[in-house]
């Protein structure tokens, strides 16, 4: 599904990213760790393709992620450390939205809207405005946006970070059937 070979990132003579490689098969659930500065935000950012790495390369189901980056992207559902909502608008709002940036439409969108407010559990409040939601609730909110267009890889950034842990355990319980389904 994802390969990674030797990638390499540098900011000027810092290494962001030395020569990493790794492969990652449907279905699995594949966890970069480190401290704080150790590149895992680099990495992602160059796999979601918003950072080119220097060297090295990145295929999705053997597709070059330098050679179809838009063909990659379709396939790449990203989660960010930082909440992605707009707060004044409701969670069903946010979640037609972002389908439609994936190009979404009609009952599709509405489907998939459905289907993924109640994935995280935000069917009761989809109508709600997200300036009204606790913290948990916005994360995920955020893990919603990145499943909306039923994506082939989840792309997730600390999604966790500063939640209580039945919030997390929430996140982390749709992960693993999101992984389970493939």
């Amino acid at each position: 599904m994802i390969r990674v070979e030797a990638l390499t990132k540098k900011f000027g003579d810092k290494t962001a990213v030395d020569g990493i490689s790794f492969a990652v098969q449907a279905g699995e659930v594949y966890g970069l760790l480190g401290p704080n500065g150790a590149g895992k935000t680099t990495t992602l950012s160059m796999l979601s393709g918003l950072l080119a790495p220097d060297s090295g390369r990145i295929t999705f189901d053997g597709v070059d992620l330098a050679s179809d980056p838009i063909g990659c992207k379709r396939q790449l559902g990203v989660v960010p450390q930082e909440v992605a909502v707009y707060e004044e608008l409701s969670a069903l709002e946010n979640v037609r939205f972002w389908g439609s940036l994936y190009g979404l439409s009609g009952k599709a969108l509405g489907a998939a809207a459905e289907r993924v407010l109640g994935q995280v559990g935000l069917t009761g409040r989809a109508r709600d405005a997200v300036k009204t939601y606790s913290g948990g609730m916005k994360r995920r909110l955020n893990l919603a946006l990145g499943l909306v267009h039923s994506p082939r890889a989840l792309l997730l950034d600390e999604v966790t970070v500063g939640i209580d842990p039945q919030a997390r355990a929430s996140i982390l319980e749709v992960v693993r059937a999101v992984a389970d389904s493939g």
